[in-house]
């Protein structure tokens, strides 16, 4: 099989994050980092991973802070000296329009959601030089290009779309691939950690969603968007970069 491939993931003890380790770590050939910001998730994430959970390293950190994007580079640097694969997943939403939305709440979705992947990515590059066929596939959303629900998640979206066609373009020259994916409703916990809705409020949502979908259901994170990613890490997509890969159920049709 070879050598295997190191893969950060960033928001890995959650959602879309924890879905997509859980997928690699049953690849077999991807030796897993988990970023997150904080333990509140870390003890749910070790327990759904099982024995698992002893494959992966798990570090903490904010991406949106400089200081932490380098202390996170001198950990991963000590330990492993190069990176095959970065998953931006870490993201973060609060519902609400112009009229609602508030500075803070757009603040903290613009840090986390793009400026984090800028700043995280750009700490990294060094390492990523060093690795063998390196992909950065960041996760972004239908919403990138469909107004609705949150403004600053959407503007953030469309702002990691650009990013993503733009690294693509720029470290090209590197080897490094870039591209992201761009998921539907996926049954995560975002909405209940933003406190729009609560568990049982989120579970009539998503239920009442699926009839807007062709294929009758929301995404799954481990069954439905980590294969995508796993895809576009591999070397299976050698010749692909700066795409866009719309993974929603046909909801967009």
């Amino acid at each position: 099989m070879g050598e295997k491939k190191i893969v950060l993931v960033t928001g890995g003890t959650s959602g879309i994050g924890l879905g997509t380790i859980e997928y690699l770590l049953e690849q077999g050939n991807y030796e897993i980092i988990s970023l997150s910001r904080g333990d509140k998730n870390l003890s749910v994430a070790k327990e759904k991973l099982g024995n698992n959970a002893k494959r992966v390293t798990f570090l903490q950190g904010d991406i949106s802070k400089d200081y932490e994007c380098k202390r996170i580079y001198e950990e991963i640097d000590k330990k492993y000296n190069r990176l095959d694969g970065l998953v931006n997943s870490a993201g973060i939403i609060k519902l609400g329009g112009i009229e609602e939305q508030t500075l803070e709440e757009w603040n903290n979705s613009i840090n986390i959601n793009l400026t984090g992947i800028f700043l995280l990515t750009k700490t990294l590059l060094p390492l990523l030089k060093k690795g063998t066929n390196p992909s950065i596939v960041n996760i972004s959303s239908m919403s990138s290009e469909r107004a609705g629900g949150s403004i600053a998640y959407c503007a953030s979206k469309a702002g990691v779309d650009m990013l993503t066609k733009y690294m693509g373009q720029e470290l090209g020259k590197y080897n490094i691939r870039v591209n992201s994916v761009n998921p539907a409703a996926v049954y995560t916990n975002i909405y209940v950690a933003s406190g729009d809705y609560t568990q049982e409020g989120y579970d009539k949502w998503s239920e009442d969603k699926k009839k807007l979908y062709p294929l009758g259901r929301i995404g799954d994170a481990k069954k439905d968007i980590a294969p995508t990613i796993e895809f576009l890490l591999s070397d299976k997509s050698l010749w692909t970069t700066g795409s866009i890969y719309l993974v929603d159920g046909g909801k967009s049709i």
